[in-house]
């Protein structure tokens, strides 16, 4: 991974959760105001200043966040992927969850400056999508965040989900005076959207096959106009001198996984393509085999891998290398060494070294380096 894709990759992760926490202590903060949980003798910077600063400060690390996705080479979003719904190369359907919410928010925040001329009704009435924006950056949060199966993920989730929802629930059923009444049905809609969509997360996007429905295979984000252009290219102009070395190219890829059977046998496919950092260079091919094992979970951590193949091949598709790993380390990041072939000349051999680091979204990248033997 290079530095350009660390550094936009973990802010757009940083600041799409920080966007997210201050969204839901604004929506938190705007449903007790409405339940008149203040005091006129506190500071007004404590009444709704603050929902409103808060809201402010959410808008500019959604800023943030959409411009470091639209920036990372990785994902290599298009201006039009970023800003209209459903035509994103990436997870389309749960991308247009936080497109659509990102457009509510700035309604919402521009309604706020135009008060006094569009009126307190129409501002209250825009006022209450805050709650769909909320729900729509939720969904858009734990289907496409590759983030959601960690623990300290979830529960930024939890804790959100609950926090709002039984403000919501409160508010639902106490009148906040005598002039307003209860809503009992839709406090009790409130509690089954939030027990529906916890079962949902649990059976999607909690498990480990998720991306694969959620994004139809796709899972590295590569855009798929930029890897037809090259495929083009390359076959116009095949590299013959793929992996001559010595060489140290990055990779970048899927992991597919498919089992286990009644057996419990499991196989991990890995295709990744080598570039040199301006070019395609060749593709790398790892199939490992092997047994679930530990409580039956299909995670890497859990699987005895009993055989397995490394094919280094041309951009056109010629296999130029191949063979067994001779070592394998699976801590955070997946390291293997291995001894390959020629299948052009038996006496024709290459060490290499192959330096993977696995996302939680099956997306693959590190680099693979290679002398020879």
């Amino acid at each position: 991974m290079s530095l350009w894709e660390t550094v936009t990759w973990d802010v757009a992760r940083t600041g799409g959760f920080t966007a997210y926490i201050l969204l839901m202590l604004s929506v938190a903060w705007g449903l007790a105001l409405t339940m008149h949980w203040q005091s006129g003798r506190w500071p007004r910077l404590i009444n709704s200043e603050l929902h409103n600063f808060l809201t402010l400060l959410a808008l500019i690390f959604t800023s943030i966040h959409v411009l470091a996705v639209w920036l990372d080479p990785f994902t290599r979003f298009g201006l039009n992927e970023v800003f209209i719904p459903f035509v994103s190369h990436y997870r389309p359907l749960w991308m247009a969850f936080g497109i659509v919410g990102l457009y509510l928010g700035l309604a919402i925040g521009l309604s706020t400056w135009l008060r006094r001329w569009i009126g307190y009704k129409w501002w209250r009435r825009l006022h209450v999508l805050t709650l769909l924006t909320f729900f729509l950056v939720t969904i858009h949060g734990i289907a496409t965040g590759s983030d959601t199966r960690t623990w300290w993920g979830a529960g930024i989730y939890l804790v959100s989900i609950l926090v709002v929802g039984t403000l919501l629930w409160g508010r639902l059923i106490e009148p906040a005076n005598s002039q307003s009444r209860s809503h009992p049905v839709w406090a009790v809609i409130v509690v089954l959207v939030i027990l529906a969509g916890s079962a949902l997360t649990v059976l999607g996007p909690l498990q480990p096959g998720w991306n694969i429905l959620a994004n139809n295979g796709n899972g590295s984000g590569g855009s798929p106009a930029a890897l037809a252009a090259q495929s083009l290219s390359n076959a116009q102009s095949p590299n013959t001198n793929a992996f001559a070395p010595p060489f140290t190219y990055s990779v970048q890829g899927t992991l597919n996984q498919s089992g286990p059977d009644a057996n419990g046998n499991v196989t991990l496919q890995m295709n990744l393509a080598a570039s040199n950092g301006t070019q395609t260079t060749g593709t790398v091919l790892i199939v490992l085999h092997g047994q679930v094992v530990g409580g039956g979970e299909d995670s890497g951590n859990s699987i005895n891998v009993t055989s397995s193949q490394i094919t280094l091949a041309s951009t056109s598709g010629q296999t130029l290398y191949t063979g067994p790993y001779t070592t394998l380390t699976d801590n955070r990041d997946l390291q293997m060494t291995a001894l390959l072939t020629s299948p052009a000349k038996s006496t024709q051999k290459l060490n290499v070294q192959i330096d993977l680091r696995i996302r939680e979204d099956q997306s693959v990248s590190g680099t693979i380096a290679g002398t020879a033997a």
